[in-house]
Parts: C-alpha cells; structure tokens; sequence
C-alpha cells in the first residue's frame, strides 16, 4: 500500500499548478520541491501543500529531506514554464541521474514523469526529444519502483504558452502571426492531464507503461490560431506562418516584440509533430473536454463568456 504523501518536482509551471490542484482535490498530502520558497507562498492556499526547499540538485541532505516519508514522485521538470526554477535542457541527463539515485535511496515506491509525444533515443541527445528521452530512460529505471512515463502532447488551457500568446495578439490585432504553424498537435486540456496522471498513481494497468496522452482532434498550429481567432469573432483575422528567424527574435524580445504570440517554449517543444493513435478515453476512462469550448472560457469576448457560466458549472468544470 502507498502512503498518501507525493513529492513533486517541477511543480510550480502550468502543467505543475494544475498537477497540484488535482494531487490536492484527491485528498493528498503534497510537498512541491522549490528553489525559493518565498516566492510561491500561494501553494499554501492548496489543502494539505507545503513547499520543500532544494538549492540545488546537488545538495544530496535537501533532496533526501524532500522525498523523505514519500512513496511516491512526481517529476515535472520537463515542464517549459517554470520560470526561475526552471532545469534547463542540458541538464536533463545529471539532474535526472541524481534525482533517480535520491529516489532509489529513499525507496520511493511509484514514480510519475512527464515527457513528450516524440521524444526518443533515435534522435540527437542534444535535441530537446533527445533529451526528454535521456529524462525518461532514468526515471523509467528507477529500482524497486513502478514507473509511468507520460508522454504528453500540447497542453492548452488559460494561462498556456500557445493559445493565451494568440489570444492576447489578437486584442492587439486582428494579424496573428505563428511559430511552426505547420506542426500538427492534438491540444489537451492541462486539467484533464493532471487528472488522468493523478488517477493513474494506483492503477497498477499504467504500471511500467510510457503513455501517449493526447486530445482527440488533430491540427496544425495554424489551424488552432485560425480556431482562437474565430472564438474570439475578431472579424478579418489574418493568420499567417512566423518564419523561424522572426520567432526567434520575438521571443527573445518577449513584451517588448510587436507581435507577441510565440514564447520560447513553444519554439523548443513545437518544432516536432506531436500526434498519436491512442484515445484518450480509453487509457483513462473519461472523455476530455471539447477544445473549442475550453477555448471559449477565456478568449471568446467577455459580454459572450458570461453565457458560458451555466454550461460550466453544468459540465463540472470550474
């Protein structure tokens, strides 16, 4: 039997904040690993959360502490929204080896870790799929542990890295310009990431399985800013590919570039297809939410969003 406390590494970016509602809903105790407590005092809002400080991967006491009285992990460190906390790509491969030594040595029991749709050890280790696959090859051997490996495609939701930038663009103005515009994606709503990978930690029919996680409806990045674009009704949209020389400076430029709907994430995670064959109901026993309808919730104009408010509440999903 698992005790009920869950360590989460990685925990304070889009992906992690919803992981942690979720771990907090399921009646978890949650320690959420941090560099710098004092600035995420707002987990302390989540029922049975509490930070635990770890300066540095290599502060071998800080880490055991963390995972001390923990049967199971949580690693989200591949998650591209951490901000400061962020573990940079090239360190995938150490952090992921000391992390998988801690964990051993702690005896941690189940082990859940987000990757990508595409990572693999067919490709250059120092591409970002190679990497993720450098991340998951550690975790997937954790000793003594039953391991998980999402492989997730592109979460979306209020406050992502893709459809926000778009819709925020597109209240500047009606030209949405797109980064890997060609680069065919399933979006999944984040929430129903988070609780597919929650209800998984003691279904042992996920037990040593690397999972595909995706939405059900495939299409280009473009496709999707055409989809904001139309929820939003702004009239005339003009939606065009971003060459790879302009993404690159508007994203270095951030909130100072003149067309701001591509971010660094999506420049390192977005170059690849992420698509797949499995269905999500059936790993996970549940349907997910309908992409333009969670679009709705957040870019379709405000004076229209509020007639969503009963169909919300309606749907549960609040």
């Amino acid at each position: 039997m698992l005790q009920n406390t869950v360590t989460v590494f990685g925990g304070t970016g889009f992906v992690g904040r919803a992981v942690v509602n979720q771990l907090s809903k399921a009646g978890y105790n949650t320690k959420v690993v941090v560099r710098r407590p004092e600035r995420f005092r707002e987990f302390a809002l989540y029922p049975q959360t509490k930070l635990a400080q770890l300066d540095s991967y290599d502060n071998a006491e800080q880490l055991a502490a963390a995972l001390k009285g923990s049967d199971i992990v949580i690693d989200l460190i591949a998650d591209r929204t951490t901000g400061t906390e962020m573990v940079e790509v090239k360190d995938f491969d150490v952090v992921s080896q000391k992390m998988k030594s801690a964990l051993e040595t702690a005896g941690v029991k189940r082990v859940l870790s987000l990757s990508q749709i595409g990572a693999s050890n067919d490709v250059d280790s120092h591409s970002w799929q190679g990497s993720l696959a450098a991340l998951d090859n550690h975790m997937n051997t954790t000793a003594k542990a039953d391991v998980t490996i999402f492989k997730a495609g592109l979460l979306i939701g209020d406050g992502d890295d893709t459809t926000t930038p778009f819709a925020k663009q597109l209240n500047r103005m009606p030209v949405l310009m797109v980064a890997n515009s060609g680069t065919q994606v399933q979006p999944l709503w984040v929430k129903d990431f988070a609780q597919a990978m929650v209800n998984s930690i003691n279904n042992n029919a996920t037990f040593g399985k690397k999972l595909e996680v995706a939405g059900s409806e495939i299409m280009t990045l473009k496709a999707l800013g055409k989809m904001v674009a139309k929820i939003m009704q702004v009239q005339d949209a003009v939606v065009f590919p971003m060459c790879k020389l302009n993404a690159k400076i508007m994203a270095t430029l951030g909130g100072l570039a003149p067309f701001q709907s591509v971010t660094k994430s999506q420049l390192i995670t977005l170059g690849q297809d992420a698509v797949t064959e499995n269905a999500f109901a059936e790993q996970f026993g549940f349907e997910p939410a309908s992409i333009e309808w969670l679009i709705s919730t957040y870019a379709k104009p405000k004076h229209l969003r509020e007639r969503y408010n009963d169909y919300r509440k309606y749907a549960n999903r609040d």
